[in-house]
């Protein structure tokens, strides 16, 4: 058997190639996918296919004409007309033309089905190594399945697919838009310990109490009610003194009530809270009685949530908090992570949209509001470069080194 190798630049083209140089006859044995750096600036990857054929045993059929000769020789008289002579020749090709037709479609549906198949376990490769719950990756296929169903009797080009895939992984994943242009006036920042939230309490103060615009520029004021953990006033007054932002702490429902009525003048009042633990009852029922000081219909609750944390923590985290009504979500150190679709998954699984990404120890640059081309900057292992899709939504402010977490 005769093994060819045809190379071009995507699928279709190395199937066409095929065809016109060898016909029906030949059979396509495997694809290799050969990457290579390319594209603008050389910051892409470019792709070429390679398509293993051989050529199918090619079948031979006896002509009419030598049946003719076999047959002993007839009296002239009663030898039938010329134009019946011609009918028994006819039938034999034109089965023929049917046969080789129905076979080439045969092929290419075939070569179809194996190159979906082909890009679907792309994808569902792709999901894994951006760590994307099962539940999710199963909603996924179902999509993309419909869409290379749609997509017509071509399959799409490897670049077009990984664009669908990123599609539909953005289509299911909700940003809270609403609070990025307005934050409710007094926003209450939860999380576990350990996860940043006086640290990112700092860069959201700064993101709008530092906006060069006035008109867009907020009076912000920040309080913590954290009087549990060692140096949690400290780290925030830390912060307040060098962004020139107030910062006030409190102990108590009376204190509490009372810095909020003093603080009319504020556009943006920043809670931060108590890191509680989930065996920690005593701490929850007494941040449970802080929070409700404030009037809620100008209070938002909103949970911190590391990237780092695997699926099941994260799912775990959003139920001990759903009693505080969280609006969305905030997710911090994702510079400590490679992956980012656990959070994505659970956040589609809850109906939580995500607010801001932070990134780092630098306020107020390493906070992003949350996008689609963010989430795209954080995925893995795609050909298409979508790093460079992630750009700073905030460029000013003050670097200023990150103490302890809390």
């Amino acid at each position: 058997m005769k093994y060819i190798t045809i190379v071009a630049k995507d699928f279709e083209e190395a199937v066409r190639k095929a065809r016109e140089q060898y016909g029906p006859a030949l059979r396509i044995h495997s694809r290799r996918d050969v990457q290579g750096r390319g594209g603008f600036l050389w910051l892409g990857r470019r792709t070429h296919v390679e398509l293993t054929c051989y050529l199918a045993d090619t079948v031979t059929v006896e002509t009419p004409s030598a049946e003719v000769k076999q047959e002993p020789q007839k009296d002239p008289q009663q030898e039938a007309p010329k134009e019946v002579e011609s009918t028994p020749t006819e039938e034999p090709n034109e089965q023929i033309s049917v046969e080789v037709a129905e076979e080439q479609q045969d092929s290419s549906e075939t070569e179809l089905q194996i190159a979906h198949e082909m890009l679907i376990g792309h994808a569902m490769e792709l999901l894994r190594q951006n760590d994307f719950s099962s539940t999710f990756s199963g909603e996924i296929e179902e999509l993309l399945r419909e869409s290379l169903h749609d997509y017509g009797s071509d399959a799409p080009s490897m670049e077009e697919f990984e664009l669908m895939l990123v599609d539909r992984i953005v289509s299911l994943v909700d940003i809270d838009h609403a609070t990025q242009l307005s934050p409710p006036r007094i926003f209450v920042l939860l999380g576990p310990t350990g996860i940043g939230k006086t640290t990112t309490i700092a860069k959201i103060a700064a993101l709008y109490g530092l906006q060069k615009e006035p008109e867009f520029r907020k009076r912000v004021r920040m309080i913590t009610i954290d009087s549990f953990r060692a140096g949690a006033y400290e780290q925030l007054a830390a912060f307040g003194s060098s962004l020139q932002i107030p910062v006030d702490r409190v102990t108590n429902e009376e204190e509490f009530y009372r810095t909020l009525q003093e603080s009319t003048e504020n556009d943006l009042l920043l809670v931060d809270t108590i890191g509680k633990s989930p065996r920690d009852t005593d701490l929850a029922v007494k941040m449970k009685t802080l929070l409700s000081v404030p009037n809620r219909e100008e209070s938002g609750f909103f949970l911190a949530l590391s990237g780092a944390m695997k699926t099941e923590d994260v799912r775990k985290a959003i139920d001990q908090y759903m009693s505080f009504d969280v609006q969305s979500l905030i997710v911090t150190k994702m510079d400590e992570t490679e992956t980012i679709g656990n959070i994505l998954s659970v956040s589609h699984e809850r109906s939580m949209p995500i607010l801001f990404f932070t990134d780092g120890q630098r306020v107020p640059k390493d906070i992003h509001k949350a996008s689609a081309s963010s989430m795209l900057g954080l995925l893995r292992g795609f050909s298409l470069d979508f790093q460079n899709l992630w750009v700073n939504q905030f460029t000013g402010g003050l670097p200023v080194t990150e103490p302890d977490q809390g």
